[in-house]
């Protein structure tokens, strides 16, 4: 079954650049308050854009783009199996990302559980990059020792 979704392997590594440079920007923006001289609004709105700097939007597109590329990239050898365990690593994801969502509900209010929300945005792709390798190694273990 060929499924039309998945981008070429190549791109994997590309994804990693991106999300590993994105994420060091976004973790500079947000704790050092890092700002890219020349990514302001060209233009001034008193009272809603008041020096506005482009730099935590620049470093959230890399994070999605970057996750997203790894996350659609097909293996080296996609088979229906593979797309099995693919789907169950999704699934396992959004259910951890809506528990983990559930919890924060519960626990953190106001401002701080909104900048939980953006962190949560990154738990499904992340959950999902972490449980579809896990599954692959313990699958070429599997392969590996039958072969024995």
């Amino acid at each position: 079954m060929k499924n039309s979704l998945l981008i070429p392997g190549k791109y994997k590594v590309i994804g990693w650049i991106i999300f590993i440079l994105s994420a060091c920007l976004g973790i500079a923006t947000l704790y050092w308050e890092y700002k890219i001289p020349g990514f302001a609004l060209p233009f001034k709105v008193p009272g809603l854009f008041a020096d506005y700097n482009l730099t935590n939007e620049l470093a959230l597109a890399g994070v999605v783009i970057g996750l997203m590329m790894i996350s659609f990239a097909k293996e080296k050898m996609e088979d229906e199996y593979l797309t099995l365990i693919r789907l169950k690593c999704w699934q396992w994801s959004v259910l951890i990302s809506f528990g983990v969502l559930f919890i924060l509900n519960f626990v953190f209010y106001g401002t701080t559980f909104y900048s939980f929300l953006v962190y949560n945005m990154f738990t499904v792709p992340l959950i999902f990059i972490v449980k579809f390798n896990f599954s692959l190694h313990l699958l070429r273990r599997e392969r590996t020792e039958d072969e024995k």
